[in-house]
């Protein structure tokens, strides 16, 4: 049972904490919601317009706000009680929803395909401040030697909400329609904000729980207000930070591998629907498989050097997927790269909650998140030039080799991101 225990994601914050269950039960109902949004809005728009192109623009459009979202509540969650701003964009989004419902529903004169994309342009924003302000939270509510096991946490709701949320939004559009999916996506939304009225206030003021007496700061003053330091200044002294937001950097590029998905089973496993689907279930297989096991990382003593070497493990195993003629074998490393992409996922967060101070959570939080969203997007821009120059195949390891020649540099100049230790425990009171 110890064995086990050590191995399995760790579930002490949802028991000690009562505020955290709740913004864990809140963000995991939130992410189905999202995953409402990111099928209907599509399935809305094409239906209305016939266009695979304004299809592209509609999810292009909630991409981008919600982008923009993350970089502007990182910003907000500095500046104004966080509870608030999470009560706010909850309930932001909830009303984005029931107005996605009534042009859904037609009741002002007929659905618009303007309105369509204003509304949901405007729930990827304003729901994106809301969990720019939640991150930024949770280090003044779990204690610091905890935030490994809140990153797996948040790791696994994230593969559970986009396991899971596509399946319901195609079941309840397919039984009732694309209104109906908006109306259960708003009173979701509804129901988060009820669940989160009970936090407790979290001004940007607040102690991160066994933050040290005198953390990284540029200026050496963290009791200096969040509003006089810059982020910036600060990313670029707090080395250890910004290794982890170059390494960020590095996993976007390889979650853009999936823009080439289509092309390489076209290729290799002559044009399959089936493969396809299986090769893109693949990765958040392994990724959930990942989060469920990653009870271990709370005691590597490295973590830096474990991000690294997990970066350039994906890009390895990346290699390997781009030469293998089998497709058995092809989802099995798909499913491995997923596993070291969660490994990833957990180290990035920790380390981030461990050398950013209080005052400054919401916008280097901000920051992380929008390169989170932004991922898939901007790697798989990169992806495809590599696809339109080399077939699919070819362009799979010419890419895993570049960038992962790239992050081998990165494993080399980045030495205080290597050489981080694990802070020994101390003990903290828990709200």
């Amino acid at each position: 049972m110890t064995a086990a225990r050590s191995v399995l994601v760790d579930i002490t914050p949802l028991r000690e904490s009562a505020p955290y269950r709740r913004i864990f039960v809140a963000r995991l109902i939130s992410l189905v919601g999202i995953g409402l949004l990111l099928v209907s809005v599509p399935v809305q728009m094409f239906d209305l317009t016939g266009s695979s192109a304004q299809v592209g623009v509609a999810s292009a459009v909630t991409g981008i706000t919600t982008f923009v979202g993350m970089l502007v509540g990182g910003s907000l969650a500095d500046r104004f009680d966080r509870k608030r701003l999470i009560l706010v964009g909850r309930s932001g989004a909830a009303l984005a929803f029931a107005g996605l419902a009534i042009n859904a529903f037609g009741l002002l004169g007929g659905p618009s395909v303007p309105a369509l994309y204003v509304l949901a342009g405007v729930d990827g924003l304003i729901g994106a401040l809301s969990t720019s302000a939640l991150m930024a939270a949770v280090p003044t509510l779990i204690p610091r030697e905890q935030l490994v096991a809140v990153g797996a946490l948040g790791a696994l709701t994230v593969r559970i909400g986009s396991a899971v949320s596509p399946g319901i939004a195609g079941f309840i559009i397919a039984a009732a329609g694309v209104e109906w999916a908006y109306t259960i996506a708003a009173i979701l939304a509804t129901i988060t904000v009820l669940i989160l009225l009970g936090l407790p206030s979290m001004p940007p003021t607040a102690p991160v729980l066994g933050e040290p007496t005198a953390p990284p700061t540029p200026s050496g003053d963290d009791a200096a207000p969040a509003k006089k330091v810059s982020v910036l200044r600060f990313i670029a002294e707090q080395r250890v930070v910004l290794g982890v937001m170059i390494i960020g950097v590095l996993t976007m590029f390889a979650a853009g591998v999936v823009a080439l998905l289509p092309a390489l089973v076209a290729e290799r496993f002559d044009g399959d629907a089936r493969a396809t689907g299986l090769l893109f279930a693949a990765v958040a297989t392994g990724a959930m498989v990942g989060a469920v096991t990653s009870g271990w990382l709370a005691a590597v003593q490295r973590p830096g050097r474990l991000l690294m070497c997990s970066v350039i493990a994906v890009f390895a195993v990346m290699i390997l997927f781009g030469l293998t003629p089998w497709l058995w074998l092809a989802l099995g490393l798909l499913v491995v790269i997923g596993v070291f992409e969660a490994i990833g996922e957990v180290l990035r967060y920790s380390l981030i909650q461990h050398h950013t101070p209080g005052p400054l959570l919401g916008r280097v939080n901000g920051i992380w998140m929008a390169q989170e969203v932004g991922g898939v997007t901007i790697g798989a821009l990169v992806a495809g030039v590599f696809g339109s120059i080399w077939a699919a195949s070819d362009a799979v390891v010419y890419y895993g080799i570049v960038m992962g020649v790239l992050a081998v540099i990165a494993a080399l100049t980045l030495g205080t991101l290597r050489a981080v230790r694990k802070e020994p425990v101390t003990e903290t009171p828990v709200p």
